[in-house]
């Protein structure tokens, strides 16, 4: 589960100019907007990121325009990302660095970036489906995600400054605004018969059953990904494909599309995950398309607001600046994104 909330420690404070009540917290490789005098370099805090809502209490009744939801923001000139409490807005105790303080608060996740767990129609065939909890049951053991395959979320670089004493050379995609999907095919071995496969389309966080008119299953049928796969899949036990679902109803369509789509940014084996440049060229030989390749070659730089500065540019797939930048070690192995603050701005996200 992701650490919405966590003991961070303020390792910078930058004053903002013409601005005597605030200054700039540097929280990893975050940078928020704090109280001035409220923390002191070295000083822990509690650390919320962006995509949270925090509980409706008292103490957070300053959010309520906002209606509690935290966000990327721009302000005297400069742009905030996350919010910061003394750690007093904890029970006592004794906490220590990096310590997921997210349920002790009561945050929970934006839910316009989750997935909603869908439940059977009650007028499916099994007649106990009309109760709510039945229902919920069933759905949560068929649906769900598969268990042999990561669910896509990459880390922020603010998260993890530390990787850019990494000089080796990364692979930087263009990281799409859509609907996560991961699409797979299972071999199932028969003796003396022929093998069969099962195929699976999953949306971020579970399994999609049933055939629908969902993007997921939309575009699997419009690139007829089974069958891709199956060509794909040689003798492996399983092959997998994860890519963003674009759609004229999905995130505000800045694509302008008119139907939806898929761009694979993973290509998955039992081995693990292919490299991007070979992906690429397996999927697109497939008729798959792949997420635009933007550099094979990129050196991480010494700061991360030089990679935040990287990650601001015009989309290769629409007329729209791209949500940002996902960066994959070549052997497949490592990877990590950068979103661009500029594009949370814009769409207020």
């Amino acid at each position: 589960m992701r650490k919405l909330a966590s003991i961070k420690t303020v390792s910078e404070l930058t004053e903002i100019p013409d601005r005597d009540r605030i200054e700039i917290a540097t929280i990893d490789g975050w940078h928020v907007i704090v109280k001035k005098g409220e923390f002191d370099v070295g000083a822990r805090c509690v650390y919320v990121e962006i995509d949270s809502v925090m509980p409706k209490k008292p103490e957070f009744k300053f959010l309520r325009s906002k209606n509690f939801r935290i966000k990327t923001m721009k302000m005297a000139g400069v742009i905030s990302q996350g919010i910061c409490f003394p750690l007093n807005i904890l029970p006592p105790g004794n906490y220590v660095e990096g310590q997921d303080v997210t349920s002790i608060i009561g945050v929970k996740q934006y839910e316009p970036t989750m997935d909603k767990e869908p439940l059977l129609p009650t007028n499916s065939k099994n007649k106990l489906s009309r109760f709510h909890w039945i229902r919920k049951l069933i759905s949560s053991k068929n649906c769900a995600f598969p268990s042999f395959i990561g669910k896509t979320d990459e880390t922020r670089i603010q998260n993890i400054p530390y990787v850019l004493e990494d000089k080796r050379e990364w692979i930087a995609t263009e990281k799409i605004d859509g609907q996560s999907g991961t699409f797979v095919l299972v071999r199932h071995k028969r003796f003396l018969l022929r093998d069969k496969f099962e195929y699976i389309v999953c949306s971020r966080n579970m399994r999609l059953l049933n055939k629908d008119n969902s993007s997921y299953w939309t575009v699997s049928d419009k690139y007829n990904i089974e069958a891709a796969l199956k060509n794909m899949i040689g003798y492996r036990e399983w092959i997998a494909i994860q890519g963003e679902c674009i759609a004229p109803n999905v995130q505000g369509n800045k694509y302008k599309i008119a139907s939806p789509d898929l761009y694979v940014f993973n290509l998955i084996y039992p081995t693990g995950i292919v490299d991007s440049i070979r992906a690429k060229s397996i999927c697109e030989n497939h008729g798959l398309n792949f997420v635009p390749i933007l550099q094979d070659d990129y050196i991480l730089p010494d700061t991360v607001n030089e990679v935040l500065e990287y990650a601001h540019g015009e989309s290769a797939i629409g007329n729209t600046i791209w949500e940002g930048i996902v960066f994959r070690s070549k052997d497949g192995k490592q990877s990590f994104k950068a979103v661009d603050p500029l594009f949370l701005i814009k769409y207020n996200e």
